[in-house]
């Protein structure tokens, strides 16, 4: 059998490893366009950071691949699937034939309608060990830098920045930080934290245009204020990678659709990861990915496996701040408890979201302890009706819910 991989994230290298442990004299063959083996991006703005070190963020160096007899082709465009015939077609024109092919093709930093955002030299997106590389030429000589999205990402690279001796300010077009991750009261607590770490923000402030005035980048915000910086960096969410997938005929919406064993509507053609849509649903998040990754190798290599959804969770990874965000903490349900837990003083908020006795969704900012077992309970879906109110205890046994 020949298998053959477009990207080599954690899907593609998930879905790689579960074919090998079923199939152990299959030819499996990555393909991606990056320069670089198999590394972590959740550990890029600690490289921007300089915290780790280029090596530190492989998950798996070249030997791992020749170990398990995985053929890897970096720096490899695949241009063109031909499905009807089973070949892929590459950059060099070469032809590659194969029995079952995964689109892994992940995600690119998605790029607000801002006037000049495509045309202004000095504006970047952090999403590649290359992004790193450019931003850390360009902060060498930098004093400022406007990022524009406060999510976790936002706030992870300007964090990582602000190490770097730059002034940052962050310019969020909405109410709060980490709109998807921290209702307002969360937010107002991790905002003062920031802040205290040298952060600026701007709050519902919609970015309108840059321009460009010499070495200096000038935000243009729709309320008429502006913002300047040396350089500009724009962390506003991802997009699926779907154009391959687009010219192939697979079915797209904003994803790759795919049913529940990760196939797409072409026999032989699977999807996971950030570009894959499953239930009008596109995760973006590494613990989805990895497991639909799994899923799609099962099944490519013959078994049956079926993917149920991953429960939503974010943790954002800046030193000295804790913070855990999982399932649905978003929902304008009016039947929905809100049972919390603060300390003020310490930077403490928890807050769980229950419905019928079940948790749809949980904060741990500053204290996180539990936040584990409690993803457990949601998962499982145990009621938790006679605990509720002492649940967000950090002595609770919730453990002895689990068994």
């Amino acid at each position: 059998m020949e298998y053959i991989i477009i990207g080599n994230g954690v899907a593609g290298t998930e879905a790689a490893k579960n074919i090998r442990k079923r199939d152990s004299t299959a030819e499996i063959k990555i393909f991606t366009n990056e320069y670089f083996p198999f590394y972590s991006r959740i550990m890029l703005p600690m490289l921007l950071a300089k915290e780790v070190t280029l090596e530190e963020i492989y998950v798996y160096k070249t030997e791992w691949y020749w170990k398990n007899k995985i053929q890897l082709y970096l720096n490899c465009t695949v241009k063109n699937v031909d499905h009807k015939n089973q070949t892929i077609t590459l950059k060099d024109t070469s032809h590659v034939t194969y029995n079952k092919l995964l689109f892994a093709t992940g995600s690119s930093s998605n790029l607000p309608p801002v006037e000049g955002i495509n045309t202004t030299k000095g504006v970047f997106t952090l999403r590649t060990i290359e992004d790193v590389t450019t931003i850390t030429r360009r902060a060498a000589g930098s004093k400022t830098v406007t990022l524009i999205g406060g999510g976790l990402l936002g706030l992870e690279a300007g964090n990582s920045l602000s190490k770097l001796g730059l002034s940052v300010t962050i310019v969020e077009i909405f109410d709060r930080l980490l709109p998807r991750q921290l209702d307002a009261e969360g937010a107002a607590i991790l905002q003062k934290q920031m802040e205290e770490r040298g952060l600026k923000f701007l709050l519902s402030a919609k970015s309108q245009s840059i321009k460009d005035d010499g070495r200096t980048k000038i935000l243009e915000l729709n309320n008429g204020k502006t913002v300047e910086g040396d350089f500009i960096v724009v962390s506003a969410g991802i997009k699926p990678n779907i154009g391959l997938a687009k010219t192939t005929g697979i079915s797209v919406d904003k994803g790759i659709l795919v049913n529940d064993r990760m196939e797409t509507n072409i026999s032989h053609i699977y999807a996971a990861g950030d570009v894959a849509e499953h239930k009008s649903r596109i995760y973006g998040i590494w613990p989805a990915a990895q497991r639909q990754g799994v899923i799609a190798g099962i099944n490519m290599a013959g078994d049956n496996e079926i993917y149920t959804g991953t429960v939503p969770s974010t943790t954002l990874k800046v030193a000295g701040i804790s913070l855990t965000s999982m399932g649905d903490i978003l929902t304008e349900d009016k039947t929905v408890e809100h049972i919390k837990a603060k300390d003020p003083v310490k930077n403490i908020y928890k807050k769980l979201f229950i419905k019928g006795g079940k948790i749809l969704g949980a904060i741990f900012l500053g204290d996180v302890k539990n936040a584990l077992d409690i993803g457990k309970l949601m998962e499982k879906k145990i009621d938790v009706s006679n605990y509720k109110e002492r649940i967000l205890d950090t002595n609770f046994d919730i453990k002895g819910l689990l068994q």
